[in-house]
């Protein structure tokens, strides 16, 4: 066997050691990354469990394969399984999670309401301001007199004063678009 053939077979092995290995290393820091999550009790586990029975239950009652009196047992059993390990695990209750719930519902419903927003009455008169040099003009007017800039519209349901370019009434939420038009 040549020099060469030997050097070649090395090189190949140095190349895959690294290519068969990679699998496990990354396995391996995958655990240790997933662990530093926190640890999960035996009895949270348990509890885990249980809800997971209890829904696999419930399937196989609907689809038929556990029949009515079998069903409400085993369901009776099992939620007191439930609530034996939810206790042992230390979790809150659902009644203390609904006194917690209302307890804060209580609290933003005693914080200060803001203010209703007060409705925009109409203008009573006929006029209005030109946006651009504030000259009084006439509802029927066009354009301002003064300095020739189009006038705002007006909307039909509320006579209020539109802002130039708005689609809809401020006071009431008619369309503009069809007053433009007319």
């Amino acid at each position: 066997m040549s020099i060469a053939a030997i050097l070649i077979g090395l090189a190949l092995l140095i190349i895959t050691i690294p290519v068969v290995a990679g699998p496990v290393v990354n396995a391996k820091r995958e655990k240790r990354f997933l662990t530093d999550e926190p640890d999960v009790s035996d009895e949270q586990d348990r509890y885990q469990q249980i809800l997971l029975g209890l829904r696999d239950l419930d399937f196989d009652h609907e689809l038929g394969v556990v029949g009515d009196e079998d069903y409400a047992e085993l369901r009776v059993q099992m939620l007191a399984e439930a609530a034996a390990a939810r206790e042992a695990a230390g979790m809150e209750s659902a009644a203390d999670i609904e006194s917690r719930i209302e307890a804060a519902v209580r609290a933003r419903r005693s914080q200060k309401a803001p203010p209703a927003p007060t409705p925009i009455e109409p203008e009573a008169n006929n006029e209005l301001t030109c946006y651009h040099c504030g000259t009084e003009m006439e509802k029927e007017d066009k354009f301002c007199t003064i300095c020739g800039s189009a006038a705002a519209a007006v909307c039909s349901q509320c006579d209020l004063q539109a802002s130039p370019g708005d689609q809809f009434c401020a006071g009431c939420g008619a369309s503009l678009r069809m007053e433009a038009a007319v």
